[in-house]
Formats: C-alpha cells, sequence, structure tokens
C-alpha cells in the first residue's frame, strides 16, 4: 500500500512539474518563444551533426587499427621459421634455441610501434573449457606475468578470429574485446610448414586503449567546436530576431498606448518587409480611431454630455461605452420620432376617414344603383370602373384607421395549420386567375399560436398578395408553417423581382411603396399588428431571385404573460 502511495506521488509530481513547465512557456513573451524554440532546434542539429561525426571518426580508427594489426600479422608470419615452432611444440623446453628466437623475433613486433603490445605464437589445437596454448610470447607480456608455454583463457570473440584463422588459413581479426588484462584488437596470421599444414598461428594484439584516447581527445575537441558553434549561434539569433521582430514590438507598444487613450501614437515604419506593413497597418488604424473619437467627442457635446477630449485620459472602454450610449439615444430618439409620426398619422387618419366615408358611402350607393339600370356599355363601364375606384378608396381609409387603433383586441388561441390553409385556400385562385403563379404549402409544425385571428389572416393576406403581384411573368409561391423557439413562423417565399438592400431598408415605412399606384399603408398597418401582438416580421430579397418574409407570432401558452 505504501508503495503504490509512493509511486502515485512521483508519478503525480512528475505529471504537475511537466504541466508547470508547459505553463511557463506559453506565458513566455513572442521573441522569447521565437528564441527558445529555434536555440533548441539548432542545439538538436549541432548535436545530433556532433554525434554522427563523432560515431564515423571512432570507427574509422577502429578500422584503421584493425587493418594495421592485418597488415602487421601477415608480414611477421612469413618470418617465422615452421621448423622452430615443430622443435618447442615437442620439448616445450622455455630454454631451447629455437624458443630464444622466436622470442627475440616476437619481441621486435612491439619495439617499433607504441600501438602494439607484442605478438605471440599460439598452437592450433584447441584444449578443453577453451583453453588455448601460448607456445612463444613476446617480452612485452611478461609485465602481465604471462609468458611462453601458458595457457590462455580465450573469450568468444577471441575464439571466434582464432577459429576462423586456423580453419580457413586466412588472416582474420577480432573487434574490440576485453579479457582480464585490458581491451585489445587482435589479428591471427596462420603459419604453414612445407606441405601447407598449419602448425601454429601468430597472434599480434594492439592496443584498445589507444582508439579510448583519441575517441576522448576527438570528443573533446567536438565538444568545444560545439560549444563555439551554439555560442555563437545563440548571439546571432538573439541578434538577428530582435532587429526582425522589431515592428512586432513596436506593435505591442501602440496596442498598449491605443489601449491607454493615446490615439496620437504612430509607429517608425523600417523597412518595406511584412512585419513592416504591420506598422504601416496600425498607423493607419490609429488614425481613423483618432477621427472616430473627434466624431464621439462631438456627437456627445450635441448631446448635453461631457466632451471626451475635455478629460485628461481616457481608455478605448470608455470610448466604446459613450459611442454605445450615443447609439442608444439616437435609436431610441428614431423610435420617438416613428411613434409622434405614427400618433399623428393615426389621428390624421381617424379625423379624415370620418369625415369622407360619409360622403363615399352615398356616391358609392347612387352609382351602385345606376349600375343595375339599363344603359350604354360605355355608360356601364364608366360607371363600374367609379365603384371599383370607390372600393380602393375605402380599402386606403380602412389601413389608416387601423392605424390608429389603441390596441389589437382581445387575443386568442389559433390554429396555425388551420390559418395557414384557409388563406392559401383563398389566395389559390387569385394566383391562377391574375397569373401563372403555383402555390405550394408546407406544414412543418403544426402549433398553435397566440393573437388576433381576422387581423392575423389581413397580414397574411395582404403579404400573400404583394407577392403574388410581384411575379409579373408568373412564378413559385410558398407558404412554409414552422417553428422558432417561441414563435410560430410563417414563411412567404415567391420568386418576383426582389428588392435591393436600400428598398428593403424602407419597407413598412409610412407613403413608401413599390407599387405604381400602392400607398405603403398596407405593408405598414402589417408590420403595427404584428408588434402589437408582441411578434416581428423578418424580411430577405435580392434583386431579380425573389423575397422572403418571416412573420413570427408568439406561440399559445397557458398562462400568456
Amino acid at each position: 500500500m505504501m508503495s503504490n502511495s509512493f509511486n502515485y506521488s512521483i508519478q503525480y509530481g512528475t505529471e504537475c512539474d511537466y504541466e508547470n513547465m508547459k505553463l511557463n512557456v506559453k506565458n513566455l513573451p513572442l521573441f522569447k518563444k521565437i528564441l527558445l524554440f529555434s536555440f533548441i532546434i539548432t542545439t538538436l542539429v549541432v548535436v545530433s551533426t556532433i554525434g554522427i561525426s563523432f560515431y564515423l571518426q571512432s570507427k574509422q580508427l577502429k578500422n584503421q587499427m584493425t587493418d594495421e594489426v592485418k597488415g602487421v600479422a601477415g608480414l611477421w608470419s612469413s618470418t617465422l621459421d615452421p621448423e622452430d615452432i615443430k622443435k618447442i611444440k615437442d620439448s616445450r623446453n622455455l630454454s631451447a634455441p629455437s624458443m630464444k628466437r622466436l622470442e627475440r623475433l616476437l619481441s621486435m613486433v612491439g619495439d617499433k610501434n607504441d600501438t602494439f603490445l607484442g605478438a605471440y605464437i599460439v598452437q592450433p589445437e584447441e584444449y578443453q573449457n577453451q583453453k588455448i596454448l601460448f607456445l612463444a610470447v613476446s617480452d612485452s607480456y611478461k609485465e602481465y606475468g604471462f609468458g611462453s608455454m601458458t595457457y590462455y583463457d580465450a573469450g568468444e570473440e577471441f575464439l571466434a578470429a582464432f577459429s576462423k584463422a586456423r580453419d580457413d588459413k586466412t588472416i582474420t581479426s577480432t573487434d574490440i574485446f576485453t579479457d582480464q588484462y585490458g581491451s585489445w584488437i587482435t589479428s591471427f596470421s596462420p603459419i604453414f610448414d612445407e606441405k601447407g599444414n598449419v602448425v601454429g598461428l601468430l597472434g599480434v594484439d594492439a592496443k584498445a586503449s589507444i582508439i579510448k584516447n583519441n575517441q576522448e581527445e576527438i570528443l573533446f575537441i567536438l565538444l568545444a567546436e560545439m560549444a563555439v558553434i551554439i555560442l555563437v549561434v545563440y548571439i546571432t539569433l538573439n541578434w538577428g530576431f530582435k532587429r526582425v521582430l522589431k515592428p512586432v514590438n513596436d506593435l505591442f507598444y501602440g496596442i498598449k498606448e491605443i489601449s491607454s487613450g493615446n490615439f496620437a501614437v504612430r509607429l517608425p515604419v523600417h523597412d518595406q518587409s511584412e512585419l513592416s506593413l504591420l506598422s504601416e497597418g496600425f498607423n493607419e488604424m490609429a488614425s481613423q480611431l483618432s477621427q472616430l473619437f473627434e466624431r464621439v467627442s462631438a456627437a456627445s457635446k450635441q448631446l448635453g454630455q461631457a466632451a471626451l477630449e475635455d478629460k485628461d485620459s481616457i481608455l478605448l472602454e470608455e470610448a466604446i461605452n459613450t459611442m454605445e450610449d450615443i447609439y442608444e439615444r439616437t435609436k431610441l430618439q428614431q423610435e420617438l420620432q416613428r411613434a409622434e409620426k405614427m400618433n399623428a398619422i393615426g389621428q390624421l387618419a381617424a379625423s379624415v376617414a370620418h369625415e369622407i366615408r360619409n360622403p363615399m358611402t352615398v356616391v358609392k350607393g347612387f352609382l351602385q344603383i345606376f349600375l343595375s339600370k339599363d344603359m350604354n356599355e360605355e355608360d356601364h363601364m364608366y360607371i363600374k370602373l367609379m365603384v371599383e375606384e370607390l372600393n380602393r378608396a375605402e380599402t386606403i381609409i380602412n389601413d389608416y384607421l387601423s392605424l390608429a387603433k389603441p390596441d389589437i383586441g382581445e387575443l386568442e388561441l389559433i390554429e396555425s395549420r388551420q390559418m395557414a390553409e384557409q388563406v392559401m385556400d383563398l389566395m389559390a385562385s387569385y394566383a391562377m386567375m391574375s397569373k401563372n403563379i403555383s402555390i405550394h404549402t408546407e406544414i412543418k409544425a403544426d402549433i398553435k399560436i397566440r393573437g388576433n385571428r381576422n387581423e392575423l389572416k389581413q397580414v397574411l393576406i395582404n403579404i400573400l398578395k404583394n407577392s403574388i403581384e410581384a411575379m409579373g411573368e408568373g412564378g413559385k409561391l410558398t407558404l412554409t408553417l414552422d417553428q422558432e423557439e417561441s414563435y410560430g413562423v410563417f414563411i412567404i417565399n415567391d420568386t418576383g423581382i426582389g428588392m435591393t438592400e436600400e428598398e428593403l431598408s424602407r419597407l413598412g415605412t409610412a407613403f413608401y411603396s413599390l407599387k405604381e399606384r400602392g400607398t405603403g399603408m398596407g405593408l405598414m398597418v402589417c408590420y403595427q399588428i404584428i408588434e402589437r401582438m408582441k411578434g416581428k416580421i423578418r424580411v430577405s430579397s435580392e434583386k431579380g431571385v425573389g423575397t422572403t418574409f418571416e412573420i413570427c407570432v408568439p406561440i399559445y401558452t397557458e398562462s400568456p404573460g
């Protein structure tokens, strides 16, 4: 249990250290991040190059020593007398003349080159337990307590090269191996008698410690070179990145000044590089912000507020808040103006409508009497035309009276599917009789909505009628019923002439209409009716493609607020 807890603590501590390191790196400034990562990559490249160079040089040094040992073994094996070897094998006498001659020749191998320890002659036969008999050795081995007629416990590396030289009758060499006397590279060269039989093998040992010493010297030189290179790279990167990132540092300074309210700050442009172009863009932005600041200050004065430029210092957030305040005040003023205009129109409509409707009703009644009498076709056409114009005037008066209504009346539950199907049935004959228009109804959500049934039907019929009239050459009219959050949405889409952005912005205002004989009051009444129902109307259009009206009416709830 304690072991598991201890392991968990170590793992948790390691993870915490790693997360802290990542957080510290993330929080470094941009310049230090780039410098750090560039320095790490450069260091990895330098270390990799140094490592590969060290490996190749060490390998080359070992190959050179191996080739040299083979050459020496091959050269000196030809100077040894096979008969002397046979005599010492038979006599085993350390004082025999043949032994002395062989030892003298063997000692000469190491005298000429410090790389070599010396040479020896081994018996070709192998004894049990991997023992090999050294028949004669050079004097240099005496310091290791090793002499002629001595058995040697051969290792795997030594024994493999020995066996290969004896069996293949060729010069072989070991890789670097270590025994109780040190590290060596050994080469074996077979010695033949007059019949071509191997009577012995000449072994030559090279001191592998020389390779290690050379490796240490090479490694020291390479590490010194690496340290110099890394130092030069760091100084160069530090100097270079400071120059390259100067525009970025200037940009940080400029942003800080802008945030503190200094809109007059300008950054120096050092050259025409991409980073310097940031400074140019910043200067242009600062100039525009300065102009905007002056306009906001002027507007603030006009609204009776304290001018921003009168303050000693101003934050960008304070200027933005002032702009939002000005926007809200302007929006409120527009709403008040619109309300005043609607009130004036309503009062005018109420007074005018009552004065005009009575005489119009009398005129219309007499015209209908004349229309029922016998008369020629031309007179009949004129009277019929006058009745139609009186009906149109009456429709306009009703639109004005709708504006004068103080409220929408009692709200009720309305079946949206039934409402959609009813108005489309009403408009179907009108669409087919007037133009070649196909109509479609799509019910995506069957929901109950809350509003005034007659007023909502008036809105839908009015907008559908406008859509039909907008399709002069025929087209497709679609009414889709859907749900969006807490609203039931009637989506009316046509393939008519469409509207521009300017026309859309003026849609629903008094006395603005895209029809030749329109007053704009019908659509204005539609907007007002839906607003009184706590709904909204959205319009999107593209010139030459068509228009989409979205009439949003609140969904019915048991306890409406």
